[in-house]
C-alpha cells in the first residue's frame, strides 16, 4: 500500500506491447482505477515500441509473451541494452504463465521481472516505474556530480599546492606543483609510479599504513626524483577520479631553516616598521585570498573600512615628528585590540588605516565603524603638558561575489568614501554606494547584479498576465501570456527593458529565467487544482534556450511535476529559432510528454521564417507587433498580414495576433481566421490569472 501512496499525483507513462488495443485499454482503466494516474500507449508489433521508445518519455514497457509476441522480446531486449548504453534505459515486464524454464529464459534475455498472475500486474508495474524513475534520478545526479568533479580538477590543476591521486598505491593523477616537487619533467613520468618508491626507505612502513587511514596527516621523508631527500607533510582524504574510488593527497614541503630568522623574515616581511601594525602588502594579499574565495563561491561577504586621521596637520604641530608617529603607532595598537578575531588592521597611507573582516554583512559593518569610531572618540595622547585627541573620517564597503578581484580597487572605493565622510563633519562613516549616473560600467554592473540578487532574495519578482482570448470559440482553455515585473527597494517597479538587460550583462538572465518557469508552473498547478485548465505563455532568454545544462534542468523539472498537455508554452522568437533548429526540435521533443511545448514567437513576413516549420513541428504562432501597426489604417498592411495568416493555416498552424488595442483591429482580424487574440483592447495585464466575467 506504501508503494501506491508514493505514486499518488504522479503521472505513468507505460508502454504496453500487445497484439490487441483493447487489452491496452482495460490496463489503463485498471490502473486508474487504482487511484493511478497512468497513460498506457499501445504499441502491436516491436517496430512500433521502438519508435515510442526512441521518441518519448516511457517508464515501463509491458509485454504480453502469451500474445504471440514472444519471439519479439529477444529484439526489443536488445533495443534496450543499446538505449541503457545512452542513459535511456526502461524496465521490461514480461506477462507469462510459462513453466519455471520458460520464466528463467525470459529472465535470461533481460526482462526486468516475468508476471506469473494477473492479479500482480499493478504492483509489479508499479515496482518496475519507481525503478525507472529512481534510474533516471541517478543518471541525474551522476552528471552533476562529473560536472563538479572536473571543476574540482581544473581548480586542483591551476592550484599552486602540490595534489596526487592514488590508487592502490599507484599516481594515476597528480598536478604540475606535486611534479615539479617530486622532480618530474611531465606527468606522464609520473604516472603508474607507486608512491612508496619515491619515499626513503626507513619512511616506507609508516607510509604504507597511512595509506590505509583516510584523514590522516603525518610527516615522510621523500626523494622522488631529485638528488636530495626532502620532507613532505601529507594529509590524504577519500575521492574519486574519473569514477574509480582513490586516495586524495595534499602535500606541502617542509623546509628546514633556521627557526629564529625564518620567523623575523616572516615578520618583517608583514609588517610596518614604524607601528609594527601589518603592512599594506599584507593585507592586500588577504583581501585578494578572501574576495577570491567569495567569487570562486559565489557567495559570502567581507568588509573593508579605510580610518583616515583628518588633523594630522594641526596634531603634527602640537606634537612634532617624533610625537606623530607616537599617535600612530598608539592608535594603531588601540584599533588592533579592538577588533574581532576575523579581523586585522593595517597602515594604509602616512596617517589613515585598513581594517579588513573576512565575514560580515550589513550589522557587522555597523557594529565595526561604531567600534572605530568610539576608538577614535576616546583616544586622547599626552606629551608633556600637551593633550590632544583626533578627528577622523571612515569609509567602508561590503564586498560580495560581483566585488573587483583586484584590492586595489576596493581601497579606491573606501578611499573615495573616506572624503566625502570627511567633507561632512568630524567621525562621520559612510558606506560606498556607486552614483549610477557617473559610475564606471563595471561599477553599475555590479550595482544591478546585487540589486538584481537582493530582489530574488526577497521576492520582489513578481508575475502579471495578460489573457490570449479564443476568436474562433476554443474556449477549452484559460491562456495568458506571462510578463515579469520587479520592484525596487521602495515598492517602485523598474522597466523589464532596464533590469532584463542589466541581467543579461550580469549572467543573472538565467536566475530570473528559472525564477518564472518555478513560478508559471507553480500557477499551473494551482489552476488544477481549482479545476481549471490553465494555459501559461512564456518567454525566456536567449542565453537559456542555448545552454543545454538549462534545458536539462526544465526537463527534469518538467519530469517531477507532469503537468497535463501543452500547460506550458515557450515562446521562442523567429530569429532565434532560426539558428537553433536542431536544438529547439530536441527540446520540443523533450517537452512534449511533460505538459511543455514550444511555439514560435514574432514571427514576420519572411518567405525564410517559414522555413523553420520543415524542422520544428509547432502548433501555433504568433505575429510580430510590428505588423499590427498602423494596421487598422493601412490597406496595404491588412493585406501583407491576411497573406500571412492564409500561408500559415494553409500549414495548420494555430496563428495568435498580439497587440490588439482598438475594435477596427480586432474587426478586421475576425474573418481572416485568426485563432486568438490579445491586447488592451481586449483585456491589459492584471496580477492573477483571472478572465474578465462576461
Amino acid at each position: 500500500m506504501a508503494e501506491l501512496i508514493s505514486l499518488q499525483g504522479v503521472s505513468l507513462s507505460i508502454l504496453y506491447l500487445t497484439e490487441s488495443i483493447n487489452e491496452a485499454v482495460a490496463l489503463r482503466g485498471q490502473l486508474r482505477n487504482a487511484g493511478l494516474a497512468a497513460k498506457v500507449e499501445h504499441a502491436a508489433d516491436i517496430n512500433a515500441a521502438k519508435k515510442m521508445l526512441n521518441n518519448d518519455q516511457v517508464d515501463v514497457v509491458y509485454i504480453d509473451v502469451k500474445s504471440g509476441l514472444q519471439n519479439q522480446l529477444q529484439s526489443l531486449c536488445d533495443h534496450q541494452a543499446h538505449q541503457r548504453e545512452l542513459n535511456r534505459w526502461v524496465p521490461i515486464v514480461v506477462f507469462s504463465t510459462g513453466k519455471a524454464e520458460t520464466l528463467n529464459k525470459l529472465y535470461a534475455i533481460g526482462a526486468f521481472c516475468v508476471i506469473t498472475d494477473e492479479e500482480l500486474t499493478e504492483i509489479m508495474l508499479i515496482r518496475a516505474a519507481q525503478t525507472s524513475m529512481l534510474n533516471r534520478r541517478f543518471l541525474e545526479q551522476k552528471k552533476l556530480l562529473e560536472g563538479a568533479e572536473r571543476r574540482c580538477e581544473k581548480l586542483i590543476d591551476g592550484s599552486a599546492e602540490p595534489v596526487a591521486y592514488v590508487h592502490d598505491g599507484l599516481h594515476i593523477y597528480a598536478n604540475q606543483a606535486y611534479v615539479d616537487m617530486m622532480g618530474f619533467a611531465t606527468l606522464a613520468e609520473l604516472e603508474n609510479e607507486p608512491i612508496l618508491d619515491l619515499v626513503e626507505a626507513g619512511s616506507a612502513q609508516d607510509l604504507k599504513q597511512f595509506l590505509r587511514q583516510p584523514g590522516a596527516r603525518a610527516r615522510f621523508n621523500f626523494r622522488g626524483a631529485r638528488e636530495e631527500s626532502f620532507e613532505l607533510e601529507l594529509h590524504s582524504s577519500m575521492a574519486s577520479y574519473e569514477g574509480e574510488p582513490c586516495l586524495q593527497l595534499f602535500a606541502k614541503e617542509i623546509k628546514h631553516e633556521d627557526e629564529a630568522v625564518s620567523e623575523q623574515l616572516e615578520y618583517l616581511s608583514r609588517r610596518d616598521l614604524l607601528t609594527g601594525l601589518y603592512n599594506r602588502n599584507y593585507l592586500f594579499e588577504r583581501m585578494a585570498e578572501r574576495v577570491g574565495s567569495i567569487r570562486a563561491q559565489g557567495s559570502g561577504h567581507a568588509i573593508l573600512a579605510l580610518l583616515e586621521i583628518t588633523n594630522h596637520e594641526r596634531t603634527k604641530e602640537l606634537v612634532g615628528t617624533t610625537g606623530m608617529d607616537d599617535v600612530l603607532t598608539e592608535f594603531g595598537k588601540q584599533i588592533e585590540a579592538a577588533l574581532p578575531e576575523n579581523a586585522v588592521v593595517a597602515r594604509h597611507g602616512a596617517f589613515s588605516f585598513l581594517i579588513f573582516q573576512e565575514e560580515g554583512e550589513a550589522s557587522e559593518a555597523s557594529a565595526l565603524t561604531k567600534m572605530l569610531v568610539d576608538v577614535a572618540r576616546e583616544y586622547v595622547y599626552t606629551k608633556d603638558t600637551t593633550s590632544i585627541t583626533l578627528k577622523t573620517a571612515i569609509g567602508y564597503l561590503i564586498a560580495d561575489e560581483n566585488s573587483p578581484d583586484q584590492p586595489s580597487d576596493l581601497v579606491h572605493r573606501v578611499e573615495r568614501a573616506g572624503l566625502e565622510a570627511a567633507k561632512e563633519g568630524v567621525h562621520v562613516v559612510r558606506e560606498y554606494q556607486p552614483d549610477l549616473k557617473t559610475a564606471s560600467e563595471r561599477e553599475q554592473e555590479e550595482a544591478w547584479a546585487r540589486r538584481i540578487k537582493k530582489a530574488l532574495k526577497e521576492s520582489r519578482f513578481t508575475l502579471v498576465y495578460q489573457p490570449i482570448v479564443p476568436l474562433t470559440g476554443d474556449t477549452s482553455r484559460e491562456r495568458f501570456e506571462v510578463f515579469i515585473r520587479m520592484l525596487d527597494e521602495y515598492g517602485e517597479q523598474i522597466s523589464p527593458a532596464e533590469f532584463m538587460e542589466q541581467a543579461r550583462r550580469t549572467g543573472l538572465i538565467q536566475s530570473i529565467d528559472r525564477w518564472v518557469l518555478l513560478s508559471a508552473i507553480k500557477q499551473i498547478q494551482k489552476g488544477i487544482k481549482l479545476g481549471r485548465e490553465r494555459q501559461l505563455y512564456i518567454r525566456i532568454s536567449e542565453e537559456s534556450l542555448k545552454d543545454t545544462e538549462f534545458t536539462q534542468w526544465l526537463i527534469s523539472r518538467l519530469a517531477m511535476t507532469r503537468l497535463p498537455e501543452d500547460r506550458l508554452v515557450i515562446q521562442v522568437s523567429t530569429t532565434v529559432a532560426g539558428h537553433m533548429l536542431r536544438h529547439l526540435a530536441d527540446l520540443h521533443d523533450g517537452l512534449a510528454p511533460l505538459g511543455g511545448t514550444l511555439i514560435v514567437d514574432d514571427f514576420g513576413d519572411n518567405d525564410e521564417a517559414f522555413q523553420i516549420f520543415d524542422h520544428l513541428k509547432v502548433a501555433q504562432v504568433k505575429l510580430s507587433p510590428a505588423l499590427l501597426e498602423e494596421f487598422s489604417n493601412e490597406t496595404e498592411r491588412q493585406e501583407q498580414v491576411g497573406r500571412i495568416i492564409e500561408q500559415l493555416k494553409n500549414r495548420n498552424l494555430k496563428v495568435i495576433v498580439p497587440n490588439v488595442e482598438d475594435a477596427i483591429t480586432l474587426q478586421l482580424l475576425w474573418p481572416m481566421g485568426v485563432d486568438f487574440a490579445q491586447g488592451e483592447f481586449i483585456e491589459g495585464v492584471k496580477e492573477e490569472p483571472e478572465l474578465q466575467a462576461v
